[in-house]
This record gives structure tokens, C-alpha cells and sequence, in this order.
């Protein structure tokens, strides 16, 4: 089994290349979605979290704020590292056991999806490794629609991630992610064919689309 790990900073366009290769038919371990399964209400993690930030990061029905928390950690280097510290373990022992999961359902290729790839070093779980990347002035400017920041605090929550040329500098494949939907998807669909990476289903499945669309039109 190949293993691609995708990251990229933040409003960089991860999740839209994510969703995509799932649709392809690839599966996907989605980091942001294990983080929130160690944080559930009664899980350890919780309880660890609640106990060093207080209970003011949490709802009223038990569980996390997460809009809290991040004000917290995005603004204090320190309780971010803290909360780093309390998750980074639990996360990675769920991660590496979905990784074995679908070794043994025998994926041929596997997607890690996490944001801080190269930072929690998972990237050496990897095979290989895919960047989406945009430039930071159009970072700023989609973080401040997408979330409702204002400039500095997007701007801090950018910084608080590895700087954008050095993530780039460790990456097999960087993605251009600044033009449309259309060009992002080709750059994905011309790398994995270039390394052996599509799924056979995926072209079967084009074909069987292609094959729809002539009937269709024969049939008008």
C-alpha cells in the first residue's frame, strides 16, 4: 500500500483536494476528524484539555468549543504547544491505527490528510507528499471571508503554521491552488498518473461516464 500525506496552511484549499480524491474513491484518514474523536465528550482527552484551559472551553452540553480553544492557542505559543502536547499522542496512535486498518482491508493507495504533515512528522509514514499552496496575500484574503477574521488575527493563525516556502521545499508535488477548481484538479489527476497512483476504478468509472454521455447524446 502507497501512502500520500496531503497538507497545506491554512484556507490553502486542502479540503477541496481531500474531498475530491474521495470522490476519485481513495481513502482518506481526515486528521481533523480524529482530532475531534479524542476530544469527544467523556473521552481522556477532554477531560485533559478542560482540566489546563478550564471549563470555559466548554459548551454547555459537555463539549468542546472549539472556536474557544483556538482564540486561546492561536494567540499564547505556549498553550498551543500544551495543547500539542496533550492531543499530538493520541492522535497519532488513532491515525496509525486506521493506517493498519486499511493495509489489511488492502487499499491500494492511501490518503493522510493532515494539516500539520510535516510538523508532527508524518510525513516519514509517507510515501509520498502533495502541498496545496496559494500565495499569502489570497490566504489572508480567503481566512478573512471563510472565518471572519480580521487581518491580524488572520495573520497570526497563518504564522502559527510552517512558513509556506519551507513546507513547499519538502513537498514531491507542490499543487497551485490560486486559479480555478478545474486547473487545481488536472495538476492532481496529472501527478498521480505520472506516479502510478490512480485507482483502476477511477478509469473504469470515466468510462462508464463517457460511455453515459454518448448514449445520451445518440439518444437526443
Amino acid at each position: 500500500m502507497k501512502i500520500l500525506g496531503l497538507t497545506g496552511g491554512i484556507a490553502s484549499g486542502k479540503t477541496t483536494v481531500s474531498t475530491y480524491l474521495k470522490e476519485m474513491g481513495y481513502p482518506i484518514i481526515d486528521a481533523d476528524k480524529v482530532s475531534r474523536k479524542v476530544v469527544e465528550p467523556h473521552t481522556e482527552g477532554l477531560k485533559e484539555i478542560s482540566h489546563f484551559f478550564g471549563n470555559d472551553i466548554l459548551q454547555s452540553d459537555g463539549s468542546l468549543n472549539r472556536k474557544k480553544l483556538g482564540e486561546i492557542v492561536f494567540e499564547n505559543k505556549d498553550k498551543r504547544e500544551l495543547l500539542n502536547k496533550i492531543l499530538s499522542k493520541k492522535i497519532r496512535t488513532e491515525i496509525i491505527d486506521q493506517i493498519e486498518y486499511y493495509k489489511k482491508q488492502g487499499a491500494d493507495v492511501l490518503i493522510l490528510d493532515i494539516p500539520l504533515l510535516f510538523e508532527g512528522g508524518y510525513d516519514k509514514m509517507c510515501d509520498f507528499t502533495m502541498v496545496i499552496y496559494i500565495p499569502k496575500e489570497l490566504q489572508i484574503e480567503r481566512l478573512i471571508q471563510r472565518d471572519g477574521l480580521t487581518r491580524d488575527k488572520a495573520l497570526k493563525r497563518i504564522s502559527a503554521q510552517l512558513d509556506s516556502a519551507e513546507r513547499n521545499s519538502k513537498a514531491d508535488i507542490v499543487i497551485d491552488n490560486s486559479r480555478s477548481i478545474e486547473d487545481t484538479h488536472n495538476q492532481v489527476i496529472e501527478w498521480l498518473e505520472r506516479n502510478n497512483l490512480m485507482l483502476e476504478k477511477w478509469g473504469e468509472l470515466q468510462l462508464w461516464n463517457a460511455q453515459i454521455v454518448i448514449k445520451t447524446v445518440l439518444e437526443l
